[in-house]
């Protein structure tokens, strides 16, 4: 990761972005980020973490680094799952507020402002929800797709222990900074069931988790497998309700 001329304490706002093979969808993507960071007048930093990419997602990032200096980029030797690049952005952000989101910015930026409003005002944790009412899906997923991700809430509320959140796995989460180090030291799942453990772990060390309805479009490329990928979630979900009951997370701080 390179060091770059703006001051980090003079910023306010990290957004991690976690990509593997997102070379083209980069190259649509990281100038609208930009674009939104120059306008945000606290300053912000564009953290992509390329998960062991095979094509040019690096380079992708690093073309348009000299002229940006808000951007920056780790690199994973390889390919570790979304969950360890988020992981590893997150550890490495020192702004008061840090986030992340996914490089085909399913949910509209204008959220970010949203965001860093909510954790300002109290919020420890914001999760962007595409199952609350106010929300908008502008291009919804194919119905096989909403059926599986129907069949994952129940799952979620039924071991994942998150019964209130009817969308754990929205990919735009944002957290006040010191908590974000908190909870991203703490937690194991490398790959889709991050969110759910992370979002768990909050409630469980008593942080204030707020909700935020989004505005979210449907890409057609997902990466989500739903034969290989159900079975590896089925598998975290019991690893973090195991590690939940043996105590591996440590006491619970305050009544949530």
């Amino acid at each position: 990761m390179r060091r770059h001329a703006i001051e980090m304490a003079s910023m306010l706002l990290t957004i991690v972005v976690p990509a593997f093979n997102e070379a083209e969808r980069l190259g649509r993507t990281l100038p609208r980020v930009l674009a939104w960071l120059e306008m945000f007048p606290e300053g912000g930093r564009l953290l992509v973490v390329d998960d062991g990419s095979t094509d040019a997602t690096g380079d992708a990032v690093r073309a348009r680094m000299p002229a940006h200096p808000s951007l920056d980029l780790i690199t994973l030797s390889r390919q570790s799952g979304k969950g360890a690049a988020v992981r590893a952005g997150m550890l490495a952000a020192t702004t008061g507020v840090v986030g992340f989101m996914d490089a085909d910015l399913s949910t509209d930026l204008r959220h970010l402002a949203d965001a860093v409003s909510a954790i300002q005002n109290g919020a420890d944790v914001l999760i962007g929800s595409r199952a609350l009412h106010q929300s908008e899906v502008v291009v919804r997923q194919p119905a096989y797709r909403r059926v599986g991700a129907r069949i994952f809430r129940e799952l979620a509320r039924q071991v994942g222990g998150l019964p209130d959140t009817p969308d754990p796995q929205c990919g735009f989460k944002f957290f006040r900074g010191p908590v974000a180090h908190d909870l991203f030291t703490s937690t194991v799942i490398d790959r889709w069931m991050f969110d759910l453990e992370v979002l768990r772990l909050a409630r469980h060390r008593g942080y204030n988790v707020r909700q935020l309805p989004v505005d979210w479009t449907n890409d057609p490329d997902s990466r989500l497998r739903l034969t290989v990928d159900t079975l590896r979630m089925v598998r975290d979900l019991a690893r973090i309700r195991w590690r939940f009951v043996v105590g591996r997370y440590g006491p619970s701080r305050r009544p949530v």
